[in-house]
């Protein structure tokens, strides 16, 4: 049986992401009472707090990127804050675009190496 979110809706997709990601080699999982979240390298990157949405760290220079497109997917909203997106994931494609999106994420909240000298 499924859980059901505050919406009425499954929360199943939600659950079934953060078990992924729970699984990733670059990401770290730390429980709190509101959200399961994700960190790397110190920088926490993702908030699920288990209703049909995530937030993600995707950047300001990605965001701003790629601003056509996340708007037209009609699931990507601004997030708490600069650089942070909301995302509403409730079947299998936004599951799928959720999980690219950590990898750009990943990507981009990656510390860039100082030139070398």
């Amino acid at each position: 049986m499924a859980v059901l979110s505050r919406t009425g809706r499954s929360a199943a997709c939600v659950a079934d992401v953060a078990g992924q990601l729970a699984r990733w080699p670059d990401l770290v999982v730390i429980h709190t009472r509101n959200a399961v979240r994700f960190r790397t390298m110190g920088r926490e990157i993702i908030r699920m707090p288990g209703d049909h949405t995530a937030e993600l760290l995707l950047t300001s220079p990605v965001i701003d990127r790629w601003a056509r497109v996340l708007a037209a997917s009609n699931r990507v909203t601004q997030g708490h804050a600069d650089g942070w997106v909301r995302i509403e994931i409730e079947d299998q494609t936004d599951v799928d675009m959720f999980l690219s999106l950590v990898s750009v994420a990943l990507k981009a909240n990656r510390e860039t190496p100082a030139p070398p000298s």
